[in-house]
């Protein structure tokens, strides 16, 4: 009986993996493309049964670690510009989890926003759906990001201005899909979402280079090339 469970278990972990394969595009192309109804796929899906949630999409959480391994596996493998941590952080897997956690200051801090502006007490209830569906619009920011953070150390020719380029596009992209999201969702006017946009992102900024300046202390670092 327990290697049968054992078996479909396999089963099932397997099946999930692979079907990434196919889920992971469908949804960074649904995000880059319609961020505004992914908001409200999200907020919608959690109210189905957990069996039923996020059937034809990866899960917002998901989605996000996975873009954070894609784009870790990228530097380290074709760039060769990762940093190289001493004590904890030594390890890649307490890194990825950092870099997880720094990211999702974004959708957290924007969460926090959509839940005041709605009218509702803050709480992990009202707070859960929000987050998930900023998870969904952060992620081709974080993406840019991370693919503008590695190109600027690329030994090729023009690589900092394709980085620029590659960073500027994904900003200006995210500030407008949070504008319009305020704008919809919450039913506030432009002045007032762009208020909204830029005090997120700014914010999101800070805690997220002040989480990665803590991890500093953690022991020297290197970037290895």
């Amino acid at each position: 009986m327990d290697f049968m469970n054992l078996l479909r278990s396999a089963e099932q972990l397997l099946y999930e993996v692979v079907s990434w394969l196919v889920f992971y595009p469908l949804t960074l192309w649904r995000c880059i493309i319609r961020p505004i109804s992914m908001i409200a796929y999200a907020e919608q899906e959690l109210t189905r049964p957990p069996e039923d949630q996020f059937a034809s999409a990866l899960s917002p959480p998901i989605f996000l670690f996975l873009t954070l391994i894609i784009a870790h596996s990228i530097q380290t493998g074709i760039f060769h510009n990762d940093a190289v941590f001493e004590g904890l952080l030594s390890d890649q897997r307490n890194l990825l989890i950092l870099r997880a956690v720094a990211f999702s200051l974004f959708p957290l801090l924007l969460g926090i926003q959509h839940v005041r502006l709605s009218g509702q007490a803050l709480s992990r209830k009202t707070l859960r759906p929000m987050f998930y569906a900023q998870c969904y619009v952060t992620v081709p920011f974080v993406l840019a990001l991370d693919l503008a953070m590695m190109l600027v150390n690329a030994p090729y020719e023009r690589a900092g201005l394709a980085a620029c380029a590659l960073f500027v596009s994904g900003l200006i992209w995210y500030a407008v899909a949070l504008t319009r999201g305020f704008m919809i969702h919450r039913n506030t006017s432009r002045s007032r979402a762009m208020g909204q946009t830029a005090v997120a992102i700014m914010l999101g900024a800070v805690c997220f280079m002040a989480t990665m300046a803590l991890s500093l202390l953690s022991g020297p670092v290197t970037f290895s090339n």
